[in-house]
């Protein structure tokens, strides 16, 4: 008789998965996936050392943060809306990581989202287009290679990002799905 079980504890055969919301970021390990959705005009920022076996995800909503909240930023140890913007979340993202045992010279880099899903624009751009400035912009200024990317466009993404490969799975919103 074949017996049927939600129980699989005894199944190794697939990866934990976390979850990374909107304004949010987590970090694992080998064996673990990290995913999100929901990304039109936010960045998702994907991180790794795959020879530490350690990865970071941030879903990041806006470029950047304000003169205050990067001064109480500075104050705290680290400030509730650091992974709300893109230029607080990648330092913030790279310090956890090294804290986690990642080397900085081995991270790479990895990131998706920046869509124009709206008709709107304001002086200073589409908040997508700035977005993946900003996030190209501080992964240079802390010494991250961007190994690739999957931005623009006008449509959603979800992402899986891999923290044993440090492969980015990208499923956009009219059903393609690639790797980078």
């Amino acid at each position: 008789m074949k017996v049927y079980t939600t129980d699989r504890s005894n199944d190794r055969s697939e990866p934990e998965r976390i979850k990374v919301g909107v304004a949010d970021y987590a970090i694992a390990h080998a064996g673990s996936t990290l995913v999100t959705s929901g990304l039109g005009s936010c960045v998702g920022i994907a991180l790794a050392d795959v020879e530490a076996g350690v990865a970071g995800l941030a879903h990041a909503m806006l470029p950047s943060a304000g003169a205050e909240t990067k001064r109480e930023a500075a104050e705290d140890d680290v400030h509730p809306d650091t992974w709300k913007y893109v230029d607080t979340a990648v330092p913030e993202l790279v310090r956890e990581l090294t804290d986690d045992g990642a080397e900085r010279s081995r991270i790479e880099g990895r990131i998706a989202g920046g869509s124009a899903m709206f008709e709107f624009e304001s002086s200073a751009g589409a908040v997508g287009e700035r977005n993946v400035a900003a996030a190209r912009e501080a992964l240079g200024a802390n010494g991250i290679t961007l190994i690739d990317s999957d931005v623009g466009g006008d449509y959603g993404r979800s992402l899986a990002f891999d923290a044993e490969t440090g492969e980015l799975s990208i499923r956009r919103a009219h059903g393609e799905t690639h790797v980078i």
